[in-house]
């Protein structure tokens, strides 16, 4: 029986550990929102990142990001095409449009009438009033080929002028690999969005996200696809040329960039988080005990922001200085006293090993790890040292991939997590 039910919790926490993809913040406050991927869940944070509340809804479709003009007004886009609006900061959702495109990247408002949509297949969608109609915009080709150009930034500083970047991540599918070798655009608008100017094609390169601070000064951010290294550019003449910025060399193939006055952060694999306190100029990484891929970044101000990544979401209430695991529905701390784990451990996050105390009266210490799929990774069933009335394990965590695990002692039907870090 109690086999049974840890492996009912081992299968809840693994169905909570998606992939979540949009992260947005309402400026100026708490208030903020992640969307999945893999399952198409709204969850809320009224607290940046503190607890969590679902506002999911019936739907079939997977989405793909999430944006807050204010508090209450917001929009989803998925996969189809769909746009999802709410009018009171999540409770509900209506469904806008649909077919606008097979599948969308990214969603971006100016205001709360002035809205654009990146899809795949060299797509776009527009509205200009709130999404109660939406416009799909088909790229030309040449020069947008629809094989490779997938709009995954978009940045408008006005109704008219507005730029968007384009890459398109590798896929491996056997015996080749698509989409090598870079597909990066950037392009730009001066009728809202009606018809785009190509600035520059690459050849070596993926954007993935853009951001322009006015209509001269802007920054694009992504990587190469062959050695995932990532990869920062900025424009001082509207995008017509690009400058390599100089970044930590252990970044990775980065995903969203986000700006709040001089201060910047921008996320991508290997759960690469770098930060910028001087508009860009110069970067240093930031940590985030975390090795997932990170999908986007937001901040509500210089201090509070989240970040969606696969299984995982991370919040910070110092400006990245220190960055926390959420937890989303994976509730030791509110167990039952019949139900909450015996043992404790420190540190966590843990490097190269950890400590585990479990009270001497416990029989057959036996301390399991398990993967984020459920695998067994490592058992160990002896403690090297006692402490008053409670035996420690030291844990050794050599030739441990850094990620995210769960303790269980013996049998006890709840487990703890373990956050592993390089």
């Amino acid at each position: 029986m109690k086999r049974l039910v840890f492996l009912l919790f081992l299968f809840c926490a693994i169905a909570l550990a998606h992939t979540f993809h949009g992260v947005s913040m309402a400026s100026n406050t708490l208030k903020g929102w992640v969307v999945t991927i893999d399952t198409g869940c709204v969850y809320y944070t009224p607290d940046c990142g503190l607890t969590w509340i679902d506002q999911s809804f019936l739907t079939s479709r997977y989405f793909s990001d999430i944006v807050f003009f204010n508090e209450q007004k917001g929009w989803i886009c998925s996969d189809q095409g769909f746009v999802y609006h709410t009018n009171n900061g999540g409770e509900y959702w209506s469904n806008q449009v649909m077919g606008l495109a097979k599948v969308t990247y990214r969603i971006f408002f100016l205001n709360d009438s002035c809205g654009w949509v990146g899809c795949n297949d060299a797509w776009e969608g527009l509205t200009i009033d709130g999404g109660q109609d939406w416009q799909q915009i088909t790229l030309p080709c040449p020069p947008f080929n629809v094989d490779t150009i997938e709009v995954w930034g978009i940045s408008f500083v006005d109704r008219q002028k507005g730029w968007f970047c384009a890459g398109n991540y590798p896929v491996y599918w056997e015996p080749d690999t698509w989409f090598t070798k870079g597909q990066g655009y950037i392009v730009k608008s001066t009728d809202g969005g009606l018809n785009w100017q190509l600035l520059l094609r690459d050849t070596v390169y993926d954007f993935f996200d853009i951001k322009m601070l006015d209509t001269l000064n802007g920054f694009v951010v992504g990587g190469n696809d062959r050695t995932m290294s990532a990869n920062v550019m900025k424009t001082f003449n509207g995008g017509n040329t690009w400058e390599n910025v100089t970044i930590p060399s252990q970044a990775k193939y980065l995903r969203s960039l986000k700006f709040v006055g001089n201060h910047a952060w921008a996320v991508g694999h290997n759960g690469t988080i770098i930060h910028s306190s001087n508009g860009g100029n110069t970067w240093s990484m930031q940590t985030s005990n975390v090795n997932t891929t990170l999908y986007d970044v937001d901040f509500s101000d210089t201090l509070h922001g989240l970040v969606a990544g696969d299984s995982c979401v991370l919040y910070t209430h110092d400006g990245g200085a220190t960055w926390h695991i959420a937890n989303l529905g994976i509730e030791e701390e509110t167990a039952t006293p019949s139900t909450r784990s015996s043992f404790s451990f420190y540190p966590n996050p843990a490097k190269s090993f950890f400590v585990v105390r479990i009270p001497s009266s416990i029989k057959n210490q036996m301390l399991k790890m398990f993967d984020v799929s459920g695998k067994l990774v490592k058992a160990i069933g002896s403690h090297s040292a006692h402490n008053d009335n409670a035996a420690e394990m030291i844990v050794s965590l050599k030739g441990m991939s850094p990620g995210i695990y769960f303790l269980q002692l013996n049998n006890e039907p709840m487990t703890q997590k373990l956050v592993i870090t390089q």
